[in-house]
């Protein structure tokens, strides 16, 4: 069976073109959370967990919590974060964990991913951060 010279073009063109597509599909639909592969949450859901009793993590630099917080957060940077998991989490590894930073896509979510690499699986990150929680009427402290 001879195919014709606009079938056998066709059929190189589609040895690299089908490949390509899908590479160019899966980098355009990657999950927000970019490389790190950790549960997010919107506002409504963090709300709930913390009025459910899970405890907050501020993974921004010391001055930005000092700044505004969450209410009842812990601030623990995420240098700090990445070079331990301290003290005061020892005992909270089967608990609730809501993770934050400023947006929810910069620093949020590594420390989460920092966190469920420790062993703490329930640790998870506001995906709108400080700036949605606050945008949401939900109180913040100085």
């Amino acid at each position: 069976m001879n195919q014709s010279p606009r079938a056998v073009q066709l059929n190189r063109t589609m040895l690299w073109a089908v490949p390509l597509l899908a590479i160019a599909f899966l980098v355009l639909n990657k999950p927000a959370s970019g490389p790190y592969n950790i549960e997010e949450v919107t506002v409504a859901e963090a709300k709930s967990l913390v009025d459910s009793g899970a405890l907050v993590v501020d993974v921004r630099p010391q001055e930005a919590f000092e700044a505004r917080h969450l209410p009842g957060a812990l601030s623990i940077p995420l240098s700090q974060l990445r070079a331990g998991v301290p003290a005061s989490l020892a005992d909270a590894k089967e608990q609730s964990i809501v993770v934050y930073c400023g947006d929810g896509s910069t620093i949020g979510p590594e420390g989460t991913q920092v966190l469920n690499d420790a062993g703490y699986k329930n640790a998870v990150n506001i995906r709108s951060g400080i700036e949605g929680w606050q945008n949401a009427g939900h109180p913040v402290k100085p």
